[in-house]
């Protein structure tokens, strides 16, 4: 095969990847629809722009494995509306955010568990953040 051709079967299977990851990502969402009651009513997938910058503050945060998120805990009060992330669970719910209102999530925490032990939450800020571990304690921080 000459070169032209190797280039254009590689981008075909890169392309069948993404659309292979893309159909088990909107199974997912799905599931989290079917889930969550009333889930239009309460929260939304975020949006591209949205999902931008989600992925650049948690690419600012430090991990250790599995999921453990290296901070400092701090008091934080004010909780409205946050994007909530799963750090773990499948790469397609990875790749997954929705908004919340903070009491909408607490009232269905127990159907957030289930998909993930553990979950993050972005206040809509991008400065204040919860990370909620698999024991279900809530750890308050941001970032400086």
């Amino acid at each position: 095969m000459n070169a032209d051709k190797k280039m254009l079967l590689k981008k075909k299977l890169e392309e069948n990847k993404q659309k292979i990851i893309n159909i088990e990502i909107e199974k997912q969402r799905k599931q989290i629809i079917d889930n969550i009651d009333d889930f239009n009513k309460k929260y939304r997938f975020a949006g591209e722009a949205e999902t931008e910058r989600i992925e650049r503050f948690i690419s600012n945060l430090e991990f250790s494995f599995p999921a453990h998120i290296k901070l400092k805990e701090c008091n934080i009060s004010h909780h409205q509306n946050m994007y909530l992330c799963f750090l773990g669970g499948s790469r397609e719910l990875l790749n997954i955010y929705i908004y919340v209102n903070y009491n909408d999530f607490i009232n269905d925490m127990d159907n957030w568990e289930f998909f993930s032990d553990y979950l993050l939450l972005i206040d809509e800020d991008f400065i204040r953040f919860i990370y909620i571990n698999d024991y279900g304690e809530f750890k308050e921080s941001k970032i400086e």
